[in-house]
């Protein structure tokens, strides 16, 4: 199966921020909230509207219950809270927590909320009145019979026997992610799939329908089911339907179909509300009457979370190019950037004025070459036909997930379908491996990237058409580093639903310091990218190469950016990798005095370290390789290379001085480091700190005068700083910097 997801969501849709949904009827009149579930508003008798809550989430777990409204709110820096209004508007805290799932129907005077290992039972007061013992943090919980029905982080469905407490679990769901749990009449159970589609259990547990296509599923009086079917021409919706299924038998009968009808609500007198996704309003309601709420959805620093740079599908790509369908091959391309696969390739970009300079935007709809592919298919967009990336994952304007794969494989990016599952995703961010999304972002079909979480299941989202939270989405350039709710969990954030993950790994980037590799971002190599090749050899098992050039200038260029710890001299090394490295290169090395040029004729050497040797440098100082060595048609490698210091300590004042009682060499690939003490007599002990001033481990070398071994590998390959105390008369203590590479 290759699936296909429609970008529907960029064919002029109203801003979600005024887009307005039904949610419930209560005794009072109707209940709605805008289309990111932010505030809700009571309209009674269509003529007055009534503002309960201006805060985030407050739209989307509501509960009637009798005389009282009950609905969560999720304020920015402030505890997440269960609120009741009574029909005179006394609004009461019924519950707070950092975070928690809720609030959930349970009986007339009771409701349920959901916490990390408890489902919890709450009177109207307040009052804790019962709790089960469960597995993981559910999204929602649904009581039937004598039992609730919750759904599991593993992506399915999950039971706890009221009585008992016994545990168990529907394992028939795979990696099926519920984004909610309904109860209806006679105990049926009606749970919503993400992005769309649900199943209909009997009180136990039995599944008695299942539906792959329908949105927004909910109870009628009846006990039928009410949903929206669309209907699809290329990539935009261009009608739907209304439709009441049977549980029992699954016979349909369709109640409208005017428009594109989304979120279908019945009352009780079987009157039917939904929203017209062409208009943003609820058919039969003048909704101008609605605010228009901002908000606040900021939160405090995530549990995991890694930056990837970022890219607007619409105002990163070249000002000639619609990119609004183009959120597949954006996506893409900023994991492929993660890992720094492609040279720059930069063109100015009018949006937002001045305008700015995108690097990486002319890949998605322009012809190119890399690694011996050429991106040269076509694939539809608004008004247009484009190859690259855009053409490659989008032949019909759609992201074919297959094409997306292929894309980051053929990019050496590990990658392939990977669930749906909530564990897939924190492994991998854990990991700092980014997780491509096939997602549903307010009812819209949507290809994001993942680069975060919070273990309350708000996910830090790189979105390449903006931050969905915020009025205007996609007019804006405010998409980096977005917040998102996991489906069925509302932390004030816009719920997502989640189709397919897809993984994408490859070797991470490291921080520069005075190692800087060719997967560090310190390394950067600029040409067309047709010109540049890799190596499965070389340091860190990677090396990039392409063919010398016999005229000036040069094609092909590399640079390596250290970062110093001070002023001073430097050992400055590169590593020749045992494949593809026969020319002379002509090194460049930017000293705190100036450029000077080091021929190295690569073809003597095969996976080694050489030294360039030793020179003063800077915080400005960096290295520089082109391909031009006066003959052509000869390999020339691109790998690591290291800046150690050379004898060198740092007074208070941070000038540079040279110790006299002590010499370090170290071993750039080994895992021993030589200390020479001199004329110590009785020994040495050094405590060994990490950049972050963490002490890493403390050594003592006592009764000799040979050279002592110190043992460094369980190091990871970085800069550290060495306090070494030499013992006897005239007790000294000097400061040394050592570089451990691997």
């Amino acid at each position: 199966m290759n699936a296909i997801i429609f970008v529907f969501m960029l064919a002029g849709f109203p801003d979600p921020a005024a887009f307005t949904i039904t949610i419930a009827d209560s005794p009072e009149g109707l209940l709605c909230t805008d289309g990111r579930h932010t505030g809700l508003y009571l309209d009674g008798n269509r003529a007055e509207v009534e503002v309960l809550s201006l805060q985030p989430g407050a739209g989307r777990n509501v509960v009637i219950a009798g005389e009282s409204i009950l609905f969560k709110e999720c304020a920015a820096g402030e505890f997440q809270r269960v609120i009741s209004i009574t029909e005179t508007g006394e609004r009461t805290v019924l519950f707070e927590r950092d975070y928690f799932s809720g609030p959930f129907e349970y009986t007339d005077s009771r409701f349920l909320i959901a916490e990390r290992g408890r489902i919890i039972e709450y009177n109207f007061n307040g009052e804790e009145m019962s709790s089960w013992i469960i597995n993981g943090f559910p999204a929602w919980v649904a009581s039937s019979g004598g039992t609730l029905f919750y759904t599991g982080e593993s992506g399915g469905l999950e039971m706890v026997d009221i009585l008992s407490g016994e545990l168990s679990e529907m394992s028939n769901y795979g990696e099926t992610t519920f984004s909610s749990i309904t109860t209806g009449s006679g105990g049926m159970l009606l749970a919503e799939k993400s992005p769309c589609g649900f199943t209909v259990l009997d009180p136990s547990g039995y599944v008695i329908l299942e539906n792959r296509e329908g949105y927004f599923p909910s109870w009628t009086d009846e006990g039928n089911i009410l949903c929206s079917y669309l209907e699809f021409e290329g990539m935009e919706p261009v009608a739907g339907k209304i439709c009441s299924i049977n549980p029992h038998n699954g016979s349909e009968r369709f109640l409208a179909d005017e428009g594109i009808p989304l979120y279908p609500l019945e009352l009780a007198d079987g009157e039917i509300f939904w929203t017209d996704a062409d208009e943003g309003s609820i058919h039969g309601i003048d909704t101008s009457r609605f605010p228009v709420i901002e908000t606040d959805s900021g939160t405090d620093d995530p549990d995991a979370h890694f930056d990837v740079s970022y890219m607007h599908q619409r105002w990163d790509t070249p000002d000639w190019f619609n990119g609004s369908w183009s959120c597949g091959p954006t996506s893409c391309m900023m994991t492929v950037q993660y890992y720094m696969m492609l040279t720059p390739d930069s063109i100015w970009a009018s949006y937002p004025s001045p305008g700015h300079w995108s690097m990486w935007g002319n890949y998605i709809p322009v012809e190119y070459t890399f690694l011996g592919y050429t991106y040269d298919e076509f694939g539809d967009c608004p008004g247009d036909s484009v190859p690259g990336a855009h053409g490659f994952i989008c032949p019909d304007g759609g992201a074919w997930w297959n094409n997306m794969v292929d894309f980051l494989n053929r990019h050496e990016v590990s990658s392939s379908w990977a669930g749906t599952s909530w564990s897939t995703l924190t492994g991998q961010i854990d990991s700092d491996y980014p997780v491509v999304c096939s997602s549903n972002v307010l009812g819209h079909g949507h290809i994001i990237l993942l680069n975060g979480y919070y273990s309350n299941h708000t996910i830090v989202v790189n979105d390449p058409y903006g931050d969905a939270n915020e009025s205007g989405w996609g007019n804006y350039y405010n998409g980096k580093d977005v917040l998102y709710d996991w489906p069925g969990y509302n932390n004030g954030h816009v719920e997502i639903g989640v189709s397919q993950l897809f993984y994408a790994q490859a070797q991470i980037p490291s921080e520069p310091d005075t190692l800087v590799d060719d997967c560090s971002r310190g390394f950067y190599k600029y040409a067309n990218c047709r010109y540049w090749h890799l190596t499965g050899s070389g340091y860190n098992g990677n090396a990039w190469w392409t063919y010398s050039t016999g005229a000036l200038p040069d094609t092909c260029i590399a640079e390596w950016h250290p970062v110093l710890p001070f002023e001073g001299d430097y050992d400055v090394s590169v590593y020749i990798p045992p494949a593809y490295a026969s020319a002379t290169g002509k090194y460049k090395l930017q000293t705190s005095t100036g450029i000077i040029e080091i021929s190295l004729n690569q073809g003597l050497y095969s996976g080694e370290w050489v030294t360039l040797g030793t020179f003063n440098l800077d915080n400005g100082s960096y290295l520089r390789l082109g391909d031009y060595t006066g003959t052509g048609g000869q390999y020339i490698s691109f790998d690591a290379a290291l800046f150690s210091p050379s004898g060198t300590e740092i007074n208070g004042d941070g000038s540079a001085v040279r110790p006299q009682e002590i010499h370090l060499w170290p071993n750039p690939c080994g895992e021993l480091v030589s200390i020479c003490p001199s004329s110590i007599n009785e020994g040495v002990s050094i405590e060994i700190y990490d950049t972050s001033g963490r002490l890493v481990s403390n050594i003592s070398f006592t009764g000799f005068t040979d050279i002592m071994q110190l043992d460094v590998s369980s190091f990871s390959a970085g800069l550290y700083l060495l306090r070494i105390n030499v013992i006897g008369t005239g007790d000294s203590t000097f400061s040394r910097f050592l570089t451990v590479c691997r």
